[in-house]
């Protein structure tokens, strides 16, 4: 009766791990293969025991929920419709291997096998990983249970959970196992460096708890950001393309340039030169090309919470000049063409002489004829038809004339 029930209990077992098996597809990635050494056999991993020596044979089974693994063994064979003989198992006794390794629990179970078998040696393959629950609170977009499998580590888990939220502290992640502080994780470190150790692996069972930031700065203008914080934009579109704002979380004895870092970096169009800090009502004047070339310059203060670093973008303006209908400066979007930016003007006006019409970058002249993308700074000048300039004398003339007549009659009265 005892045998029965195992081997039901075995039956669903197996049954529950091939409907587990159709979600495998959501398993990060393995960094390496597993080493016996360091994987740890819990409830629901699914092995295959392969037995050598004076006997051989092998079967595949699941650690059951009180973390044990049967023992089969091969008592007769029971022919197939197409005569093959395969071999029937029996079970004859379930041992406790949860919590060792794939190496420990291998030696574990040689030592069983031999009370029933001499000269054999016994091997352990790990064919299908178990799945469990974390548990993510605090800070996080999704919090709630995160389904997770052994080769996750903090930062996987935490990325199912949709992230940090924009409040939250990625350096001081409480990671709880047992009721207790198992490790602070601190995920910017990791992104920094890469080193794994401040990213480990989660267990069965484990509590992920992502408080709020201490202190924070918020970095704002010409930035790339980054992914995992929150940006907010201008409503213009040219500044849509051009500016950001994130909330940082500020770390004891950070500068701004780890601030900067962490906004992903200045874009092209940033004006480094003018980089500031607002500290409550001051103003602190910082230059980021200095801070560049040399970290350990003066111009790279220590931040404060409550900080505001900005980055203004560069005077991007495109001018038109001449003989157009509203001439002036224009904000640069990239890939327009002269045409484009004399359109934004009103067009040409009828005396305009786009024949010689030019862009003047720099010290350099270009020709509007074969119509250039126009670049940051260039100045586009329209201008007037030489060839009419009979035109003003006529009618100068005519205006003179009709003074002249208008001042004959009245002398003749």
């Amino acid at each position: 009766m005892k045998k029965i029930f195992i081997f039901l209990f075995i039956s669903l077992m197996s049954l529950a791990s091939a409907q587990v098996t159709g979600k495998t597809t959501e398993v990060t990635g393995l960094e390496k293969p597993i080493v016996s050494e360091e994987y740890v056999l819990m409830p629901g991993d699914r092995i295959l025991v392969t037995i050598t020596g004076s006997t051989n044979y092998s079967y595949q089974t699941t650690i059951t929920y009180e973390g044990k693994v049967t023992i089969n063994m091969p008592v007769t064979s029971i022919a197939t419709a197409q005569g093959v003989y395969v071999p029937k198992y029996d079970i004859v006794d379930a041992v406790p291997i949860y919590n060792l390794t794939l190496k420990s629990a291998k030696d574990s179970l040689k030592k069983v096998f031999l009370k029933y078998y001499k000269n054999v040696d016994v091997n352990i393959t790990l064919i299908e990983m178990r799945t469990f629950s974390v548990f993510v609170v605090g800070e996080v977009k999704s919090p709630g249970i995160v389904r997770a499998w052994p080769v996750d580590r903090v930062s996987e888990v935490v990325k199912r959970a949709e992230g940090v939220s924009t409040l939250g502290s990625r350096s001081h992640i409480e990671l709880r196992r047992d009721g207790q502080l198992y490790r602070v994780v601190n995920l910017e470190e990791f992104e920094r460096s890469g080193d794994i150790k401040t990213n480990p692996y989660v267990q069965d069972g484990d509590i992920i708890y992502i408080p709020r930031m201490e202190k924070s700065v918020i970095v704002k203008g010409a930035v790339f950001g980054k992914r995992g914080y929150e940006l907010r934009v201008a409503e213009l579109t040219a500044s849509r393309e051009r500016t950001s704002e994130g909330l940082y979380e500020l770390a004891e004895g950070e500068r701004v340039s780890d601030l900067i870092s962490k906004a992903g970096g200045i874009t092209p169009w940033a004006d480094p030169v003018h980089c500031y800090v607002l500290r409550k009502d001051k103003k602190i004047d910082t230059d980021l090309t200095k801070i560049l070339a040399d970290e350990a310059c003066k111009e790279n203060i220590l931040l404060e919470d409550g900080d505001v670093l900005i980055v203004p973008s560069v005077n991007a303006l495109v001018y038109v000049q001449g003989r157009v209908v509203n001439p002036g400066s224009f904000p640069y979007q990239p890939n327009l063409r002269a045409s484009d930016y004399i359109g934004l003007a009103g067009g040409p006006e009828s005396d305009a002489n786009m024949h010689s019409a030019y862009v003047q970058r720099g010290k350099k002249r270009i020709s509007v004829r074969k119509d250039p993308i126009i670049e940051e700074g260039d100045r586009i000048f329209v201008p007037r038809q030489v060839f009419k300039f009979w035109q003003d004398y006529v009618q100068i003339g005519s205006v003179f004339a009709s003074l002249l007549i208008s001042y004959l009659t009245l002398t003749r009265k």
